[in-house]
């Protein structure tokens, strides 16, 4: 089955650069399962918003702040909110909690 490719995905060596540790270390953390990565053309690639989050110990709720932020972008508005935004905030939060809570398996 084709999976696509996250667009957001970053090689082991920007990883190691964000995180401030060895190329190897990012390897290890890989093979332990620190966080998933995808295969690309042969390289390793992982998602920094969850590499960040795993690798840093960022708590759960910093996390579905971080995803419901990539989900609803810069241009959500200030409150107060109306009926179908309430819906959409909620819809957003519960995909970004699922995609948090998968990221942790």
């Amino acid at each position: 089955m084709y999976k696509p490719v996250d667009r957001d995905l970053i090689t082991c060596a920007e990883a190691a650069g964000i995180l401030g540790i060895s190329l190897q270390a990012v390897h290890q953390g890989l093979r332990k399962g620190l966080v998933r990565h995808q295969l690309v053309n042969g390289r390793k690639m992982v998602d920094p918003h969850r590499l960040v989050q795993r690798w840093k110990g960022v708590s759960d709720d910093e996390a579905w702040a971080q995803t419901l932020n990539r989900y609803l972008g810069d241009s959500w508005p200030a409150p107060p909110y109306s009926g179908d935004q309430v819906t959409t905030l909620a819809l957003c939060l519960e995909m970004a909690r699922e995609s948090v809570s998968i990221a942790s398996c």
